[in-house]
């Protein structure tokens, strides 16, 4: 049997417990597709629960040094179908405890369970093993003695729905617990934080029940039942000798875990990126305050804007092409669309809507893509979305990249910000159901500290130019006519397509054959300017996921206005830089004043036009 490195092994067991995470449709914040699943087949088992079993096959002498590091004695242990000697290997054993902490993340979830003085004697004993060399697990310790919430342990910071900045508003109701648990109501009385700070610090792990909505029981049956199900459909489970044991799927021996898997509380933290995209990553730039932008021009579409509006940040939504989960709601705000292919051979778009304040319905949403950070931070702006890929980790959660998701950022793990202010309806079956508000969305900006105002050092005032007349491309001898735009041959699935009204100067588009429009209007949507740019890629793996080369110089692609087209070539060096566009001539184009749709083609494809 082919083996794993340790490293590889570790990662792979994080991604594994990630997909079966995204998989379960328990809440309406946490659901995701297969679409966001990734590679790695490692198999999980913890069929031994005992300290006994636990010696035997861990070949750990003194257990008691180790379960101070364990939720139980065997919490979230990750063991593969290894040859037996790698059991007993320190490094394995290290890597699992790593694992199970989550970089302290379920520490705080677990109340003050864990000893100081224990931690700190493992940590000198690890670090003395290692003969001084402080390695990125050391880090990892280090970092957890200097929490105040086990250093001392000072008294949790608690309100009516949060413990120690963590909402649990989603899994407690005071009221509920009040009224379902007797013996506190003298012990306690009715105090809604002091009845959250017992349901969390005690209750949780005696199996109380913290509201009418959530049964973390049900929960954690469908977890470990998806769980089981991906290790025995894996391939390395298939590889394994006819009539083996199947390992015990179990994600955690800790209630507060699952609550904190349901919440969203967990953030990996692995040493290295799961993969790379075409693009390279420099380090993320920093804000240094509130830009001020005093033209009353707008940057996204040239025309008369006011003053708020020209200051306020845009948002960047991820919206389906898929027949079934059309028509989008809010898309008709959109000043600029983005349309790019995906895995599955089916696109998606990306809506930077400037005007957004007032949108009671925004999406449906759905998964975001590493590229598509590219175009969204050229705009400074708040990426709305419902999950992604295991690509998007180490972007997706920088610092200056400020997003909101419906579910796991980065698809295989991460944070779900904002998530609780998503919601779901019943017109139509997921995954095409999700939206969220714009009330939501300046909600979810409170809490999570982001800036709705343009950040200096981050925005970018100069984008497109646009021309000061109509440009209608008569200086460009050589335009050709283009009053139908194909791009079937680009986006196969959804034949996207527009066509020019002369009557109002705009190209109408149309999604599999039939008109695109807002739900919220029902009006069809109307671009002034086209771009198509022929962008390198590749499949990045088995899986189909793409990677596209959006910091470029050295492509072409067409620019169409007024019914006429030209060819172009464009120039990206920086995620926050602006995509410019040139003529053949070398000289950057003038758009007409209006929106703009944008298809990031895979070059070797056809845009065909009439």
């Amino acid at each position: 049997m082919k083996k794993y490195s340790l490293k590889k092994r570790v990662l792979n067991i994080v991604l594994i417990l990630s997909i079966v995470i995204s998989s379960v449709f328990f809440s309406p914040v946490f659901i995701s597709s297969a679409e966001e699943s990734s590679e790695g087949t490692i198999i999980r088992n913890t069929t031994f629960t005992s300290t006994s079993e636990m010696k035997k096959k861990a070949k750990i002498k003194n257990i008691s040094d180790w379960s101070p590091l364990y939720l139980t004695q065997v919490e979230n242990t990750f063991w593969t179908f290894a040859s037996e000697k790698e059991y007993g290997q320190e490094k394995l054993s290290l890597n699992l405890v790593k694992n199970a902490y989550r970089s302290l993340e379920m520490m705080l979830d677990n109340g003050y369970t864990y000893s100081y003085k224990q931690l700190d004697a493992y940590t000198k004993e690890y670090l003395q093993k290692k003969e001084g060399q402080k390695d990125g697990f050391y880090n990892i310790l280090t970092d957890c003695m200097k929490n105040p919430y086990i250093k001392g342990h000072p008294e949790a910071e608690v309100t009516a729905t949060t413990y120690n900045g963590r909402d649990y508003s989603q899994v407690f109701d005071a009221s509920y617990y009040y009224n379902n648990n007797p013996d506190l109501q003298a012990e306690i009385g009715n105090d809604p934080a002091k009845l959250l700070k017992h349901f969390v610090e005690v209750g949780i792990n005696q199996g109380r029940r913290g509201n009418e909505a959530f049964d973390v029981h049900a929960y954690k049956a469908a977890i470990d039942q998806n769980l089981q199900n991906e290790i025995l459909s894996s391939e390395l489970w298939k590889s394994q000798k006819k009539g083996a044991t199947a390992p015990l799927a179990v994600y955690s021996y800790s209630l507060a875990n699952y609550y904190g898997l349901f919440l969203g509380h967990y953030k990996y933290d692995d040493d290295k990126d799961a993969s790379a995209d075409l693009n390279s990553n420099k380090k993320a730039p920093t804000s240094n305050g509130t830009y001020n932008e005093t033209s009353l021009v707008s940057v996204y579409t040239g025309l008369p804007t006011t003053s708020k509006l020209a200051n306020q940040r845009p948002l960047a939504v991820m919206m389906p092409t898929d027949a079934a989960a059309q028509p989008s709601y809010g898309i008709g705000n959109a000043d600029i669309l983005y349309e790019i292919m995906e895995e599955g051979n089916i696109s998606r778009q990306m809506a930077i809507i400037n005007d957004w304040q007032n949108l009671k319905r925004i999406g449906n949403l759905r998964s975001t893509r590493l590229y598509y950070t590219y175009a969204s931070r050229e705009w400074d702006a708040l990426l709305v979305h419902f999950g992604g890929v295991f690509y998007l980790k180490g972007t997706i959660d920088s610092p200056d990249m400020n997003n909101i998701s419906g579910t796991y950022e980065w698809g295989t793990g991460g944070a779900a910000p904002g998530a609780g202010y998503f919601f779901r309806t019943n017109d139509r079956k997921a995954p095409h159901n999700a939206y969220i508000s714009a009330e939501g969305i300046k909600k979810a900006c409170r809490k999570l500290g982001y800036s709705q105002s343009l950040r200096s050092g981050l925005y970018n005032p100069k984008h497109f130019t646009f021309s000061k007349t109509t440009n209608n491309l008569s200086q460009y001898p050589n335009a050709q006519t283009a009053n139908t735009i194909d791009l079937s041959n680009v986006f196969s699935y959804t034949k996207s397509k527009l066509t020019y009204d002369a009557a109002t100067g705009t190209y109408k588009k149309y999604l599999h054959g039939k008109a695109q429009v807002d739900a919220l209007t029902g009006t069809q949507l109307r671009f002034t300017n086209v771009l198509v740019q022929n962008t390198s890629w590749k499949k990045m793996d088995k899986k189909g996921y793409l990677g596209f080369n959006m910091l470029d110089s050295t492509r072409d692609g067409y620019y169409f206005t007024k019914g006429k087209c030209i060819h172009v070539t464009w120039f990206k060096s920086d995620a926050y830089e602006p995509t410019k566009y040139f003529d053949d001539n070398g000289m950057e184009i003038e758009l007409n004043p209006g929106k703009t749709y944008i298809a990031v083609a895979q070059e070797g494809k056809k845009v065909i036009f009439k």
